[in-house]
């Protein structure tokens, strides 16, 4: 096997998309439902730690997948809805697209409004606050749930 600029973009692509929807699953389905384990305090903490670590490994991965995207997708593919394929990948690009104005609202929109409207230690959380957490927690949700429908769209393909 030779070790191509198209090899290494498909691994590069592989592993950004592993990053990213692995990371959604991972905070999803096993760090959310584990902050019930500790103190109210703490959930705030550790959610936003590993909000600030998941970060810089999400955009990451968004720029990571933008440019080995465009290296591995068939030439004539990219705007040609007149294939199966075609609009399959439009659909894939679409549902990508949706994700990343969701990738961006947290990090840049939710996360700052949730820092902004904590609570001070033993004070009682905001009516607005709680709010924004429930807004995280379904932006989450719907990115992770597009995430996986991109997953389809990629083994369709």
């Amino acid at each position: 096997m030779t070790l191509t600029l198209t090899v290494i973009a498909r691994f590069l692509h592989l592993l950004a998309t592993v990053t990213w929807i692995g990371g959604m699953v991972t905070i999803n389905l096993v760090l959310m439902p584990s902050l019930a384990a500790i103190d109210p305090p703490q959930r705030g903490k550790l959610l936003g730690a590993a909000l600030e670590r998941f970060k810089p490994l999400a955009l990451g991965a968004m720029v990571v997948l933008l440019v080995t995207g465009v290296i591995v997708a068939p030439p004539r593919a990219l705007l040609n809805l007149s294939t199966p394929y075609g609009v399959t990948l439009a659909l894939k690009h679409v549902v990508v697209l949706a994700m990343v104005v969701i990738g961006l609202m947290v990090p840049f929109v939710i996360s700052p409004r949730m820092q902004s409207l904590a609570p001070a230690p033993g004070e009682r959380p905001s009516p607005a606050f709680i709010q924004t957490q429930k807004q995280l927690s379904v932006l989450a949700m719907v990115n992770m749930i597009l995430g996986v429908v991109v997953l389809f769209f990629a083994a369709v393909l």
